[in-house]
């Protein structure tokens, strides 16, 4: 511990995984903190295999990758944004109708939500006809 005008501080040694439970599975690269927002860059793993949404077929033959980027709940009163990077898989069942599609992270990203479950819980949605 350190010793600094007069505050007490302490190295924590609480990995991210701990932290934020929902980004366990994933590679985060870098967290970084302004006076507005958190940021965490994270990558999906490239040994996961994922179940196609079409015929439920397992898959880990990429096609591409792209960022998605997330809104999760506050830390500490600062917006979280979750850059994540995830891949679009081929299908590997040729009698499948889908070619391709992108992986989702559980309890993170669902199809065209750019809100993670946990922070849709709390926002609520916009109203269509006001």
């Amino acid at each position: 511990m350190t010793r600094t005008a007069g505050v007490r501080l302490a190295v924590c040694d609480v990995t991210i995984d701990k932290l934020l439970p929902r980004l366990a599975g994933l590679r985060v690269e870098r967290v970084s903190t302004g006076p507005e927002t958190v940021r965490i860059t994270a990558f999906t793993r490239e040994d996961a295999r994922r179940a196609c949404p079409g015929c439920g077929q397992e898959s880990n033959w990429v096609h591409s990758r792209y960022v998605r980027h997330v809104a999760d709940e506050s830390i500490g009163g600062r917006p979280v944004v979750i850059d994540l990077s995830v891949r679009r898989l081929y299908c590997e069942n040729a009698d499948c109708p889908r070619t391709t599609f992108v992986e989702q992270v559980s309890g993170l990203t669902e199809r065209y939500q750019r809100r993670t479950p946990a922070l849709r819980k709390i926002v609520p949605k916009p109203c269509v006809t006001c």
